[in-house]
């Protein structure tokens, strides 16, 4: 998992004390490293706190920190590029690390009950800003999962058997138009590396993990489509997100696997009448996979919200219906 953007700091500042860069001394404003390093002064705030547990920089009389474990004469001036051998943190890579989690984590909530999501208290989980926070609810509210009520409340959006059988009742109307689309500009180089990621998990199946499945849905159910050339439409697609992430948070952790490959020999039969270009044909191989799968979903969900564990964190609180 990418490290968070506290860590990638703690790294990045303790690195250039042990090497010398920053000297003892120095004095080390939460204000100058959050500006210096373009984010916000939460993750600076914690790195300074760590360093400062662990002796590496002190408490003085001015304001901030000195570095050093014993205050000294203070060393006042502007921190450069040549002050950190590492000075670039990767965000993108932490956003993807923390959305995953707190996506599994209100997910399995949706297929349990009604549940509020508080904003403030993600971040405090997280110990991440609020920017960041509130770009992960961004990405959960635009596929559906959650929507927001006031301030800083959201709600988990539940997934019951009626929202189920509509969502998969949009992708039966959109998802076999995109792909008589797509069967015309998909190029065959695209379509056997998805035939071949398909014949490769089929060989390891079932030793594939969760992450491997949820590609493979992928290639048909998203990247495929695209080709259909129609951005409306795979943005209304976007909102029926939440049936893949029933089986990306569900097979392999809470539920097993099944004893037979759940959706591969599906797959390749529409990708094959696609190669062909016989498009219509491969809209309605999509449209029959899409009917089949609905019962398989419906079983999972059932099954989970009967017998699985959940482990409610302390930024989700159920509430009752209304």
């Amino acid at each position: 998992m990418a490290r968070s953007l506290k860590e990638q700091l703690y790294r990045v500042v303790r690195q250039a004390i042990e090497d010398g860069r920053l000297e003892p001394g120095l004095v080390l404003l939460e204000g100058h490293l959050a500006e210096h390093f373009a984010m916000s002064r939460s993750p600076v705030r914690q790195t300074l706190a760590r360093l400062h547990e662990e002796g590496r920089i002190c408490r003085f009389e001015g304001r901030g920190y000195q570095v050093g474990a014993q205050p000294g004469d203070a060393v006042r001036r502007s921190l450069g590029k040549g002050d950190f051998r590492a000075s670039r943190i990767e965000r993108t890579d932490t956003w993807r690390a923390h959305a995953e989690s707190v996506e599994r984590d209100v997910v399995l909530c949706s297929m349990k009950g009604r549940f509020e999501l508080n904003e403030l208290q993600l971040a405090r989980s997280l110990s991440v800003s609020r920017t960041l926070t509130h770009r992960i609810l961004l990405y959960l509210q635009s596929i559906g999962v959650v929507e927001k009520v006031k301030y800083s409340s959201w709600t988990v959006v539940p997934l019951d058997d009626t929202r189920l059988h509509d969502l998969y009742q949009a992708r039966r109307q959109l998802e076999p138009f995109m792909m008589t689309r797509a069967a015309e500009t998909l190029s065959d180089a695209d379509i056997q590396r998805y035939l071949t990621r398909l014949d490769d998990a089929a060989r390891d199946y079932p030793r594939v993990p969760s992450a491997l499945l949820d590609a493979l849905e992928n290639d048909l159910h998203h990247e495929a489509l695209m080709r259909g050339n129609n951005a409306e439409i795979m943005t209304m697609l976007r909102r029926t997100r939440p049936i893949l992430l029933i089986s990306k948070h569900l097979l392999g952790s809470s539920i097993e696997l099944p004893s037979v490959a759940p959706f591969f020999d599906e797959h390749r039969h529409v990708f094959e009448k696609a190669r062909a270009r016989h498009g219509e044909a491969a809209g309605r191989a999509l449209e029959e996979h899409l009917a089949r799968s609905e019962s398989q979903v419906q079983t999972r969900l059932a099954d989970f919200r009967d017998a699985g564990a959940l482990e409610v964190p302390n930024y989700l609180r159920e509430v009752e219906p209304s």
